[in-house]
């Protein structure tokens, strides 16, 4: 009786060569974080990276009080790292907000409150995201609360095609965008309070 395997022929070996391959690992080093030039170019930050370039998007936040703008911890600037320049992180300002704790204490209760969101463009073409609270010093009925939302509107529009994002985000900042528009709603109905919550690029 034949073999099973007779006529069969023989599979070749394969031969696998291994090779070494060693690749380089580029050392980390610590790099320098700065802020944009309105905030002195100061440094907001360190990170260990091995490609300084991979720090570009990277954003980081920081409390108005820390950059040396008042002593509200609440209010917090976001920042972006746009360009690397001799090594270092440079930052643009992208945005703030306030934090939700300190915008909640300053709507009380007993009055009408107003939240509206924007989505609007600025003079420089910056798609930008507003959202804003306020409240009246009383109760009012529907009617003046429309004429307020209606106000803000009006305010809002004008006000943002005006200026850059950077212009507008100083003024946001340092809130005279927010006592002149609490003063030119005032004319409706008398305004408790009124809070930019937060402001940034879209």
């Amino acid at each position: 009786m034949a073999k099973k395997d007779k006529g069969k022929k023989k599979e070749k070996k394969k031969i696998v060569r291994k090779t070494n391959i060693i690749l380089k690992k580029k050392k980390k080093k610590w790099v320098s974080i700065l802020a944009p030039k309105e905030y002195r170019s100061m440094e907001i930050g360190e990170s260990y990276v091995a490609d300084v370039q991979s720090l570009k998007g990277k954003r980081i936040i920081m409390s108005l009080s820390n950059l040396g703008r008042g002593k509200n911890f609440a209010i917090k600037v976001i920042f972006e790292v746009k360009e690397i320049v001799e090594g270092n992180g440079v930052c643009e300002s992208i945005g703030y907000y306030l934090l939700n704790s300190y915008s909640r204490r300053v709507v009380k209760k007993g009055r009408t409150k107003i939240h509206k969101v924007f989505k609007m463009k600025t003079k420089d073409n910056v798609n930008v995201i507003m959202k804003i609270s306020m409240s009246t010093v009383n109760k009012v009925p529907g009617g003046v609360s429309t004429t307020l939302r209606k106000g803000m509107d009006n305010y809002v529009t004008e006000e943002i095609k005006k200026v850059s994002f950077n212009a507008l985000l100083d003024n946001v900042i340092g809130y005279g965008f927010q006592k002149k528009m609490k003063e030119s709603l005032k004319k409706v109905y008398p305004v408790a309070s009124l809070e930019v919550v937060s402001f940034r690029k879209a």
